[in-house]
């Protein structure tokens, strides 16, 4: 008996990357919200070169096997005056499309469930595009239907601030959650067979949003209050109530959202932090190396904040799985959004394959690592496209 329990021991290890090495050929990782069209735009970040900073490119999207990723697009209004809103919005738009493009034997632009499925299959990664932000739409539902035809399929209804007609959870609330207005345009999203994302806004705007949609929504990048009591945060009731509509919530993996004692530090310290980070870009407007100091800056704050890691990634994945089931949790990184501030462990795109072997690890099957890693973001995208006009 004692031999057969050391055989037992000695071939756990070999079965064990057997099937890491089977789910990493076949599985989809799917992330939700990447935030690099910015970069690409300001910055001249090109997707084909490995970099050292910032957390995704084409080198390491293949090594962490990403299949597909929603690429934001924001347009904070403490950064651009009104009238620039749309434009920047189109601008950074074209850069998404024009990178792509530019890459075009690696990624391709998707506009369906289906694309992302054959995209895959090709041996190339999936590109999408999303908006952040409803009042980028400034209150007209062409310009929404005009975000769709150039390939925008989800959009975050508010974003750090509320707008005129959704409540942000991070702003004083106007409109006890979503105005008539913004039913509307929830009602026009649903015929488009955009996605609801409600990451950003309250829970009252999100209960609203919850119950106006006809298809399933998404929290795109949000993470767990019960885990880390802050105001980006959600509830296990605002959790739920997605879920129940068919939903799927994508687990940010800001080191300061799944943290508390690491948000504390991260928001005591932004204020200061993005008054260097002003200051330095108002002085050293023609200077070449500006975003390479910016992210000096960014990374000598970072340093200030007590270390999170990977684990409780996985501890905020694990709760929601445990309170709504495998089928309502996935990944929304908000790389390249969250100035570095990653957990150890997952520094960048390339580490996928170690939230697959946690959740091996944490006694995951197949299929539900399958989900969680991006079959249900690509379920909610056939239930919204199901739910369109024809």
């Amino acid at each position: 008996m004692a031999f057969l329990a050391l055989l037992i021991a000695l071939a756990a290890p070999v079965w064990a990357q057997d099937r890491m090495d089977r789910l990493m050929r076949d599985l989809l990782i799917f992330d939700a919200h990447v935030d690099t069209p910015r970069y690409v735009m300001d910055e001249g970040y090109q997707f084909a070169e490995q970099h050292s900073y910032y957390e995704l490119d084409i080198p390491r999207m293949k090594k962490g096997n990403l299949g597909a990723v929603f690429f934001g697009v924001y347009v904070q209004p403490q950064d651009f005056s009104r009238d620039l809103w749309v434009q920047r919005t189109l601008e950074c738009i074209d850069a998404f499309h024009e990178e792509v493009r530019r890459n075009s034997r690696e990624m391709e632009v998707a506009y369906t469930a289906a694309d992302v499925e054959r995209i895959r299959k090709a041996g190339k990664r999936a590109a999408l595009v999303s908006l952040e932000g409803g009042h980028l739409i400034m209150d007209s539902l062409p310009v929404l239907r005009d975000y769709f035809r150039l390939g925008v399929r989800y959009m975050t209804l508010a974003h750090f601030r509320s707008n005129n007609w959704a409540d942000s959870m991070t702003d004083v609330a106007v409109h006890n959650g979503i105005s008539s207005f913004g039913r509307e345009v929830i009602g026009e999203m649903n015929r488009l067979g955009m996605i609801v994302d409600v990451s950003h806004i309250s829970d009252k705007a999100v209960f609203d949003a919850v119950e106006a949609s006809k298809a399933p929504v998404i929290a795109s990048h949000s993470s767990v209050k019960a885990i880390a009591p802050i105001p980006r945060n959600m509830p296990d009731g605002v959790i739920r109530a997605i879920a129940k509509k068919g939903g799927v919530i994508c687990i940010n993996f800001h080191a300061g959202y799944l943290n508390q004692a690491a948000h504390d530090v991260y928001i005591g310290n932004r204020p200061a932090r993005d008054a260097e980070i002003k200051a330095l870009l108002d002085s050293q407007r023609s200077n070449p190396r500006r975003w390479e100091m910016v992210r000096a800056i960014q990374k000598r704050y970072y340093e200030l904040m007590p270390k999170v890691d990977v684990k409780a990634l996985l501890e905020h994945i694990h709760y929601v799985a445990k309170l709504v089931g495998a089928g309502h949790v996935g990944l929304g990184s908000d790389f390249d959004g969250i100035s570095g501030m990653t957990p150890v462990g997952m520094e960048d795109v390339s580490r996928y394959p170690v939230l697959v072997k946690g959740l091996m690890d944490m006694g995951y099957s197949d299929d539900d690592i399958r989900k969680i890693m991006g079959g249900n973001l690509l379920r909610v995208m056939r239930a919204n496209e199901a739910v369109a006009e024809k």
